[in-house]
């Protein structure tokens, strides 16, 4: 029987490319980790949330800044879980993005956002009250 799940655990290995959605430093029994949230396109009409944590790289990297919300990831790792419903008040509801939780082997970082650029304001003509001789 261990070999079978030795086995199977090789097609939960998977590689995703997103944008960090969602990212917070969680304390849990005197230890703290980063709290990730990928947005992943699986299909023209099918998007997915990717949860994961890390504790060592992506930790600094978003304590020093270097990592923001909106950022291309890259992760590999296994899968853990998968959830598609939530109850709400006694009701079986379907989430709007079905979620991947995700065992963080490795990552890649990506490219930032943009900033949004600023209007340009150009000189413009000051209307005055003067004259203009034809």
């Amino acid at each position: 029987m261990s070999d079978i799940i030795k086995k199977l655990s090789d097609f939960q290995t998977v590689a995703l490319h997103g944008r960090i959605a969602h990212m917070e430093v969680v304390n849990y029994e005197d230890r703290e980790f980063l709290s990730v949230t990928l947005a992943h396109t699986i299909s023209e009409t099918t998007d997915v949330r990717v949860r994961f944590t890390n504790s060592n790289g992506l930790l600094t990297a978003y304590k020093n800044s270097n990592l923001i919300v909106g950022q291309e990831l890259t992760v590999s790792g296994n899968i853990k879980a998968i959830r598609a419903f939530y109850m709400k008040e006694d009701v079986l509801t379907p989430l709007k993005y079905p979620e991947l939780q995700l065992r963080c082997i490795s990552y890649a970082f990506g490219s930032k956002p943009q900033p949004k650029s600023e209007p340009v304001i150009t000189a413009t003509a000051v209307p005055t009250l003067e004259e203009i001789p034809f």
